[in-house]
C-alpha cells in the first residue's frame, strides 16, 4: 500500500510526483516460510502488519508449534514400525497424527491471541491436556532412545522364561517314567503325554521286588528258627546246662527228639519252596530288568524329543517385542539401575515440557501489541456485528410493518369490492323488476 504525495521543488519545474512506503499499516509480508510459520501460530497478517516488529516472536512460537507436530509424526513412525507395518501405511499414519497434534496445540495458542494473557484455571486446564498429549507423544521416542537395552533386557527375560520351561517340563516329566518327587506346579500344561512309558513294567518290577523280599524274610525266619532247633539239639547232646537241658554228655533221649524235631521242622517248614519263590522273584526281576532298560532308553528319547518340542514351539510362540513389552522391559531396567530410572524420567519429562512449550510460551510472555490490536479487532467486530443486527432487524421489523399494513389495506379493498359488487348486482336486480312491472302495466293497458 503506497501513497502518492505531491511536493513543489525549489526550481520553476513542473511538480515532481514522488512516491513514499506509508507508515502504518507496513507492506504485507510475502509468502514464505515466516508467514507460513505464524499461520500455524494462528496469526492473520492483516492485523500483524500494524504491528511488523513482532513477525519474528510469531514466527518463532509457529516454528514451536510445528515441532511438536514434527515430534508426534516421529513419535507415531517408530510406534507403527516396531509392528513392521508396510511404510504405505506408515507414512501416512505418522503424518496424520503429527497433523492432528499440529491443529490441536495450534487451537490451544490461536486461542490465545488478544485476550491479554490466560488466567489460572485457563492455564492449568490447557497444560493438564498438553500434559496428556505429551505423554502420549514422548513415551514411543523414549523407548526409541533406550531401544538397544530395552531389547537386550527383553532377550534376558524371554531366555530365563524359556529356561524356566525347560527345567519345569524335565521335572515335572522324569526320564526315568517315575512320578515326579516334586508334583509342585506340574499342572496339565507341563505334563506331556509321551507313549510307552516304563510305568507297567516299573510296577511289575515292584511286585515281583515284594515278593522277593517276602520270599527272603521268609526263609530268614525258617533258617533262624532250625538254627535255633539245632543249636538247641547240639547243646543237648554236648551235655550243656541250662533251661530245658539235660546237661547228659551224649546222643540219649532228648538229643535224639530235639535233633528229629528239627528234622521234621525242616521238611514241614517250606523253606524249598520259598526257596523256589525267592528264585522265580529273582528271574523275574532280571527279565522285567532287561525289558526296563530297553523301554527307559526308548522313552527318555522320546520325552526328551517333546520338551523340546514344547520348547521350540514357546519359542516360536513369542511374538516381536511389542510395546507391553517395551514397557515391562524399561521399568524392569529402571528398578535394577538407577541411572536408567533417573535418565528415563528426565527425558520424558523433557518430552512432555516441549509438547507443553506453546502454552508455557505464551503464558510466560507479556500481552504483545499484536493481542492488544487483536483485542481492539474483536471488539470493533463484535459492535459492528450488533449494529448490523441493530439495523437488519430494524429494517426487517419496518418491511415487516408496512408488510402487515399494505395486508391490511389489501382487505380493506377486497371488502370494498365486494360491497360494491354487492350494491351493483341489487341495483340490476331492482332494475329488472321495474322493467318487469313497467312491461306488465303496459300489457294491462293495451287489454284494456
Amino acid at each position: 500500500m503506497t501513497e502518492t504525495v505531491l511536493i513543489r521543488p525549489q526550481t520553476d519545474d513542473d511538480t515532481v510526483e514522488i512516491k513514499r512506503e506509508p507508515y502504518r499499516p507496513s507492506r504485507p509480508a510475502r509468502m514464505g516460510p515466516g508467514r507460513v510459520l505464524r499461520h500455524i501460530a494462528g496469526i492473520d497478517e492483516t492485523i500483524l502488519d500494524w504491528a511488523p516488529e513482532e513477525r519474528h516472536r510469531y514466527t518463532r512460537l509457529g516454528a514451536i508449534v510445528l515441532n511438536t507436530g514434527l515430534m508426534a509424526a516421529l513419535s507415531m513412525y517408530v510406534l507403527l514400525g516396531s509392528h513392521q507395518i508396510s511404510p504405505l501405511i506408515l507414512v501416512p499414519a505418522a503424518l496424520t497424527w503429527g497433523y492432528i497434534v499440529l491443529s490441536f496445540d495450534r487451537w490451544l495458542v490461536s486461542n490465545t491471541h488478544g485476550t491479554g494473557g490466560m488466567g489460572t484455571g485457563t492455564f492449568i486446564a490447557r497444560t493438564a491436556i498438553s500434559v496428556l498429549m505429551g505423554l502420549v507423544v514422548a513415551e514411543p521416542l523414549l523407548l526409541w532412545m533406550f531401544g538397544t537395552d530395552i531389547h537386550t533386557q527383553i532377550n534376558q527375560t524371554r531366555a530365563e522364561s524359556i529356561e524356566t520351561y525347560e527345567s519345569t517340563l524335565k521335572r515335572c516329566n522324569p526320564l526315568d517314567g517315575e512320578a515326579p518327587k516334586d508334583a509342585a506346579g506340574c499342572s496339565k500344561e507341563f505334563t506331556l503325554n509321551v507313549p510307552g512309558a516304563p510305568r507297567p513294567l516299573l510296577d511289575a518290577k515292584a511286585a515281583a521286588e515284594r515278593e522277593r523280599d517276602k520270599a527272603k524274610t521268609d526263609i530268614a525266619a525258617i533258617d533262624t528258627e532250625i538254627n535255633r532247633r539245632e543249636d538247641l539239639a547240639r547243646q543237648e547232646c554236648n551235655g550243656t546246662k541250662g533251661n530245658g537241658l539235660s546237661g547228659r554228655v551224649g546222643e540219649g533221649p532228648n538229643c535224639r527228639q530235639l535233633r528229629g524235631e528239627t528234622q521234621q521242622y525242616k521238611a514241614s517248614s517250606g523253606r524249598a519252596d520259598r526257596q523256589d519263590e525267592l528264585d522265580a522273584a529273582n528271574t523275574k526281576i532280571s527279565g522285567i530288568d532287561v525289558q526296563l532298560a530297553a523301554a527307559s532308553q526308548t522313552y527318555s528319547q522320546n520325552v526328551t524329543a517333546a520338551i523340546k518340542q514344547r520348547v521350540e514351539q514357546k519359542k516360536a510362540d513369542m511374538d516381536r517385542p511389542g510395546l507391553l513389552d517395551q514397557e515391562k522391559a524399561l521399568t524392569e531396567l529402571g528398578g535394577q539401575n538407577f541411572f536408567v530410572l533417573f535418565q528415563s524420567n528426565l527425558v520424558r519429562l523433557l518430552l512432555m515440557v516441549l509438547d507443553c512449550l506453546p502454552v508455557l510460551v505464551k503464558k510466560m510472555t507479556r500481552p504483545t501489541t499484536y493481542d492488544g490490536l487483536l483485542s481492539r479487532q474483536l471488539t470493533v467486530d463484535n459492535r459492528l456485528h450488533e449494529k448490523t443486527l441493530k439495523n437488519r432487524s430494524e429494517r426487517e421489523v419496518g418491511d415487516l410493518e408496512v408488510q402487515i399494513q399494505q395486508n391490511e389495506h389489501n382487505v380493506r379493498v377486497r371488502k370494498e369490492r365486494i360491497e360494491e359488487q354487492g350494491r351493483d348486482a341489487e341495483a340490476d336486480r331492482q332494475t329488472n323488476i321495474d322493467a318487469q312491472i313497467e312491461e306488465l302495466a303496459r300489457r294491462l293497458r293495451g287489454d284494456a
